[in-house]
């Protein structure tokens, strides 16, 4: 049975997915979509895979898997086992690992994170408070850059993958990279990744959604 990523087109952990599966050409897994805000992920099928409900989630032939950057070092360990996105290099691991974790406990609370109040209707005013958290975020990504092109090395690997979808959403949101330039030429040299034109779509998407629901402060 092929393999099935179940996500949401928007949802940058999703898209971080869909990335990797370009990037490796992994041609068998099924994609199948899910609508989140239509309770897609509570019904009792899903929660059997995913209790936790969250977007992406992989079944590889009844082994279930959620978190995003779970998802991506599995696919590339079990499929493409060494390969340069995620080497069999202890410290490049590490080093790449490093940026894994840094998404997800500082960035992604200070980025994607101030938004949702928006997307849940509670707020609609972008406050100075979430401005300096979202230039924090940036400013914290601009020192993993300062020695090299890419996030965990001088080759593109999982850690820029993770990060690309929440950096266009924020972009096409109307946040202004131009005062991180190493952050911003990053962001440029993306455009060589194989899934970049497709993610810069769902980016647009994101950010002008977003930008419907303000209504002060950008």
């Amino acid at each position: 049975m092929p393999i099935t990523l179940y996500y949401a087109p928007m949802s940058p952990p999703a898209r971080a997915v869909l990335l990797l599966i370009k990037e490796l050409g992994l041609a068998g897994i099924k994609l199948k979509e899910v609508d989140t805000m239509g309770g897609g992920t509570r019904t009792e099928e899903f929660l059997k895979m995913n209790p936790e409900h969250t977007i992406p989630t992989l079944d590889d032939n009844g082994f279930y898997l959620w978190e995003s950057r779970a998802i991506l070092t599995y696919l590339v360990d079990a499929y493409r086992p060494g390969h340069e996105l995620y080497p069999n290099i202890p410290r490049e691991k590490a080093l790449i690992n490093r940026v894994l974790h840094h998404e997800l406990s500082s960035f992604n609370p200070k980025t994607l994170g101030q938004m949702i109040p928006f997307f849940r209707r509670q707020t609609s005013v972008v406050t100075d408070e979430m401005k300096a958290k979202i230039n924090e975020a940036f400013s914290n990504l601009e020192l993993f850059l300062i020695r090299n092109d890419w996030f965990a090395g001088e080759k593109v690997t999982i850690a820029d993958l993770c990060i690309l979808p929440t950096i266009a959403s924020m972009a096409h949101a109307g946040f202004d990279l131009s005062p991180y330039p190493r952050l911003a030429a990053w962001y440029d040299n993306c455009k060589v990744l194989k899934g970049y034109q497709d993610d810069e779509a769902a980016a647009q998407q994101v950010g002008g959604f977003f930008r419907s629901l303000v209504t002060e402060g950008l």
